[in-house]
């Protein structure tokens, strides 16, 4: 069959996969399990090709769905124990209340929550949390969400979150997956961190020099608002507070792994982490079955989407639609911006996420841009962690429905559109300063 033919297939097999996630016609694993396969026969493969295809496809997913399986239920597990509330509370109970301090606090407070990689939590324990604070001292709850989003996207990044996975599964020749990216990330990463507490601080400093007033919470009314730490409720039959150091112990020590030892899969890190956190905080066998059987519900649909993904790119590769697709990409685009595709899509991704779901962002879009790099000698994971953090996904609820949570942690006092139109340019401002931050570093060159 002729490259034009094939490769129209391909576009339109992309546009029918969008169209349909957006729209919420299909489910994630159906459009990739069952659309890649009517387009690999319209292109003429046959059931012998078509089966390599996906088992070459399916491999390339396989480890990171690995590595979701084991690390997923350990950092759920660690939540249950009561690990990230109980430093919450430590730092709010440590800490002198004023609006800078709270800016600050509020970042801190999402990005420790979200160690679990659960948007959801986050919004859950930290808005109502910091909540009566912010009332106190005449802060705005849009400014707590906003913060408490940037805080969001600060985790998107860590080695066992859902992104970071699959990410890495559009990159397995890169020794190290998800570990490799978030270390090539990291030091863009330090930086941007400096940037998010910097303009925390400059937001607090100007409410504090607005509300002279209200610029401290003394004492008396800081224990009084304490209280709201009561709202970070842990289960009584899950909590482990006597372990709470050896939980944070034992999970440093993890993570040194992971990071010490490359040529040890990290799924079994992890899985050697769940298996013996199971067996000094939950010695009983049925609380460890009871355990696993919850945490299952939170691997579904995300671990299968993540394994499935690999028919898409399987049958993409392998049935010669990304070679036909890219060779009449590159006819189009203009040679002098060739080499800067990748970027200019980065500096405009917080609009284009209103168009995409984060599986069609990854699954569909970053392997036609990583073929396309091929051609000007960018390698595959530059343009991954370049086009990774796609923080526009926090503005819409076709990506991330969980804002209408953070909005309703609010008491109500805030709805979608508000969060929208106040946060759409402050985020898009910070997605390009991110993406210069790592030009500068060099991680995106």
């Amino acid at each position: 069959m002729g490259t034009s033919y094939v490769a129209f297939i391909g576009f339109v097999m992309m546009f029918i996969i969008i169209y349909l996630l957006l729209k919420q016609k299909v489910s994630t694993m159906f459009a990739f399990s069952v659309i890649p396969i009517v387009s690999a026969f319209l292109v003429g493969m046959t059931p012998t090709n078509l089966g390599n295809a996906l088992e070459k496809g399916l491999g390339m997913t396989t480890p990171v769905s690995l590595i979701m399986l084991f690390s997923l239920p350990y950092f759920m597990m660690m939540a249950d124990t009561g690990l990230f509330n109980e430093l919450v509370r430590k730092i709010v109970r440590h800490v002198k209340i004023t609006p800078p301090v709270l800016t600050c606090l509020t970042i801190v407070v999402a990005m420790i929550v979200g160690m679990d990689v659960s948007i959801t939590s986050i919004y859950i324990i930290a808005i109502p949390l910091l909540l009566p604070f912010y009332r106190k001292l005449h802060m705005s709850p849009m400014l707590l969400m906003f913060l408490t989003t940037l805080g969001v996207i600060n985790t998107f990044d860590v080695p066992w979150s859902a992104r970071m996975l699959r990410a890495a599964s559009l990159v397995p020749n890169v020794k190290g997956g998800s570990i490799a990216l978030f270390s090539k990330m990291l030091p863009t990463q330090i930086v941007f961190t400096i940037v998010l507490f910097a303009l925390a601080i400059v937001l607090g400093i100007r409410i504090q020099h607005k509300n002279k007033n209200n610029g401290e919470i003394n004492d008396d009314e800081l224990e009084d608002t304490s209280q709201s730490t009561d709202s970070i409720q842990d289960d009584p039959e899950l909590a482990r507070p006597k372990m709470f150091w050896i939980n944070i112990i034992f999970t440093i020590f993890l993570v040194v792994c992971l990071v010490m030892f490359p040529t040890i899969p990290s799924y079994y890190i992890f899985a050697f982490g769940l298996v013996v956190a199971f067996a000094y905080n939950y010695p009983d066998l049925k609380m460890q079955s009871k355990l696993l059987k919850k945490y299952s519900r939170s691997l579904m649909p995300v671990m299968p989407t993540i394994l499935l993904s690999g028919v898409v790119v399987g049958v993409m590769e392998y049935s010669g639609m990304m070679k036909a697709m890219v060779n009449i990409l590159l006819k189009i685009i203009p040679s002098q911006l060739g080499p800067w595709l990748y970027i200019i899509i980065a500096l405009v991704g917080v609009p284009l996420m209103f168009l995409f779901t984060n599986d069609t962002w990854y699954y569909v879009m970053l392997p036609i841009v990583i073929s396309i790099m091929k051609a000007y000698n960018i390698p595959g994971e530059i343009v991954v962690v370049t086009l990774f953090m796609n923080m526009g996904a926090m503005l819409t609820p076709i990506a991330q429905p969980q804002i209408y949570i953070g909005a309703n942690m609010t008491g109500d006092v805030i709805t979608i559109p508000q969060f929208i139109k106040k946060s759409f340019l402050p985020i898009w401002g910070l997605s390009i300063v991110w993406t210069l931050i790592g030009l500068m570093m060099g991680a995106f060159r």
